[in-house]
C-alpha cells in the first residue's frame, strides 16, 4: 500500500472515530444536560468541570467590564488553560454559562459544540500523528495504531465529557509526532517549547514533560544539538513567563505552578499518611494538622491580619481541611506562604514514615494502573438518579466494585499484548521505545503516588505504539497457526 493510499485509510478510520464520538456527545447531552436532583448542581459539570466553567463566566464578566484578558479571572487554584477555553467558547458563540449566580448554578444546552470541537481537534491530531508513525512502522501496525487511538474506550470516553484529558491527550500526540519526525529544523523545536507550555497551560501534570524531551534529545540529537534545546526551553519558558505575569498583575505575586500543585502532595497523600502512622481518622488528622496550621498562622500573620485569622478559625474549627484555610488568606504573598508551609509540612510527613510511604506508593501505582473505560458514563449515570450531594459516591458503590474483575482483566488484556509489542519495538525501534518509556515513567513518578485511574490514561497515547506492534504480532501467530 502506497502513501497516498495510507492516507485514505487512516482518514478513513480518523472519520469513522470522529462520527462515532460526535454520536455520543449528542447522546449524553441529551440524557445528561441537566441538573442533579437538587436542582442546582449540573450532571456534567460538577467539582473540577464546574470550577472551570465558572471561572470562565467570571472572565467573560470582566472581560465585558472591560478588565484586560491578561488580568482578567481569579486565584489560579489549578489548570489555567481550560477555562480560559470555556470563556473564548462563550465569546465566540454567545452562550450564557451562568443560569443563576447566587444559587451558583450553570444554563443548560449550548454544550454539543463544545464537545464536537474537541473531538475534532483530537482526531486532526491523530492524523498529523498517523502520518508521521506510518514512515517507521509497516501499514498494518500504523492501521493497528490508529484503531487503538481512535476506539479505545479509555481515551474515547474523554471526547465526549468536560474533564481536561481530550485536549491533553491532542497535544500529547502533537508533540510525539513532532518528536519522532526526523526533521530537525529550528522551527520544529520553537513548536515543541510553545506546544510544552501549552500542555501545562492544559494539565498541571506537562509542566515538567519538558525535561522527558531534553533527555531524548541530549541522548538522540546529532546535529545543533544545545542550539534546538535552547530553543525548546526558551519558547516554553516564555508560556510560563506570561503565566507568572498574569498572575502577577492580578495577584501582585508571580507565581507558575498553580496553587494545587503546591499543595496537593499534602491534601492527597501525606494527610493519609499521617492518618495511618497515628491510626487516626480523617477528620482528627484534619483537626490535629489545622491547629497546626493556626499555630504557623499566628507566627506569620502580620497585625493588619490578625482579625481575618479570627475569621478564618471560627470557619475552620469544627469543618473543613487545612489546605481550605488557605484560600481565605486575603495576603497574597502570605497565601503563598502558607502553601510553601504545607508543601513543606508534607515532606517532613513523608520523611518521618518511610515504610508506609512505600506502601502507599506502591499500592497507588496499582489502582493508577487498572484502566476504567467505564468512568465517564458512570460519572453521568449514577450522579443522575442518586439523591446525594456526594458526587464521588459511585466510587464506594456495588456497582464499582462488580466492575473492578472486568476492568482488571481488561487491563491485563492490554499489558500482555503491550509487552510483546515493547520487546519487538526495543529491538527495531531503540529511539522511539526509549521516548516511550521514559514518558511512561514521567507519568508514574509524577502521578502514579495518587492511584487514580483517570489521571493514568495519557500513558495510554504512547502505549498505543507498544499495543499495535503487540497486536499484530499475535494476529500474524493467528494467521498461521489457522492456515496450517
Amino acid at each position: 500500500m502506497n502513501i497516498s493510499k495510507n492516507k485514505i485509510f487512516f482518514l478513513l478510520i480518523v472519520i469513522i472515530g470522529c462520527t462515532l464520538s460526535i454520536l455520543l456527545s449528542f447522546y449524553y447531552i441529551g440524557l445528561y444536560d441537566n441538573y442533579h436532583l437538587n436542582g442546582r448542581t449540573h450532571i456534567m459539570l460538577k467539582e473540577e468541570t464546574f470550577y472551570h466553567w465558572w471561572e470562565a463566566a467570571k472572565i467573560v464578566e470582566q472581560i465585558k467590564e472591560g478588565v484586560s484578558i491578561f488580568v482578567a479571572g481569579t486565584e489560579t487554584i489549578t489548570k489555567p488553560l481550560p477555562q480560559r477555553l470555556v470563556a473564548l467558547y462563550s465569546i465566540l458563540f454567545n452562550f450564557d454559562i451562568v443560569d443563576n449566580w447566587d444559587n451558583l448554578r450553570l444554563n443548560l444546552g449550548n454544550k454539543f459544540l463544545f464537545l464536537s470541537i474537541q473531538t475534532l481537534f483530537y482526531y486532526v491530531a491523530l492524523f498529523y500523528f498517523l502520518l508521521k508513525v506510518t514512515k517507521f512502522f509497516p501499514t498494518k501496525i500504523t492501521i493497528s495504531i490508529a484503531l487503538f487511538l481512535s476506539l479505545e474506550p479509555t481515551i474515547f470516553q474523554y471526547h465526549s465529557s468536560f474533564w481536561t484529558e481530550s485536549l491533553y491527550f491532542s497535544l500529547q500526540l502533537i508533540i510525539f509526532a513532532l518528536m519522532i519526525d526526523e526533521k530537525n529544523n529550528p522551527q520544529k523545536f520553537i513548536i515543541l517549547g510553545l506546544l510544552l507550555g501549552i500542555l501545562f497551560l492544559q494539565r498541571s501534570a506537562g509542566m515538567f514533560y519538558i525535561f522527558v524531551v531534553v533527555i531524548y534529545y541530549l541522548l538522540f540529537l546529532k546535529k545543533n544539538k544545545i542550539t534546538n534545546i535552547f530553543l525548546i526551553i526558551t519558547t516554553y519558558s516564555i508560556i510560563c513567563f506570561g503565566l507568572g505575569m498574569h498572575n502577577y498583575k492580578r495577584s501582585g505575586v508571580f507565581y507558575v505552578m498553580p496553587l494545587e500543585g503546591k499543595y496537593g502532595m499534602y491534601r492527597y497523600f501525606s494527610l493519609g499518611i499521617l492518618g495511618q502512622a497515628n491510626n487516626m481518622s480523617e477528620e482528627q488528622v484534619n483537626i490535629s494538622e489545622k491547629k497546626k496550621s493556626y499555630e504557623w498562622m499566628v507566627k506569620n500573620f502580620s497585625p493588619q491580619e490578625k482579625n481575618n485569622l479570627i475569621n478564618i478559625k471560627n470557619k475552620y474549627e469544627n469543618k473543613g481541611t487545612p489546605t481550605g484555610m488557605g484560600r481565605n488568606i486575603e495576603n497574597k504573598i502570605t497565601k503563598m506562604k502558607y502553601y510553601d508551609y504545607l508543601n513543606q509540612r508534607s515532606y517532613k510527613i513523608l520523611l518521618d514514615n518511610p515504610v508506609k510511604v512505600i506502601t502507599k506508593v506502591l499500592n497507588g501505582f496499582f489502582h493508577f494502573s487498572v484502566l476504567n473505560p467505564f468512568f465517564v458514563y458512570y460519572d453521568y449515570e449514577f450522579y443522575k438518579n442518586k439523591n446525594s450531594v456526594e458526587i464521588g459516591d459511585f466510587a464506594f458503590s456495588e456497582t464499582h466494585k462488580k466492575l473492578i474483575p472486568y476492568r482488571i482483566f481488561y487491563s491485563l488484556l492490554i499489558y500482555v499484548v503491550s509487552l510483546v509489542g515493547f520487546i519487538l519495538c526495543f529491538k527495531k525501534y531503540p529511539k522511539i521505545t526509549f521516548l516511550i518509556i521514559l514518558s511512561i515513567l514521567y507519568y508514574y513518578l509524577i502521578l502514579g503516588w495518587y492511584g487514580k485511574t483517570r489521571l493514568f490514561v495519557p500513558i495510554l497515547i504512547y502505549n498505543s505504539i507498544f499495543f499495535g506492534n503487540g497486536i499484530i504480532y499475535f494476529l500474524d501467530k493467528l494467521k498461521k497457526n489457522y492456515l496450517k
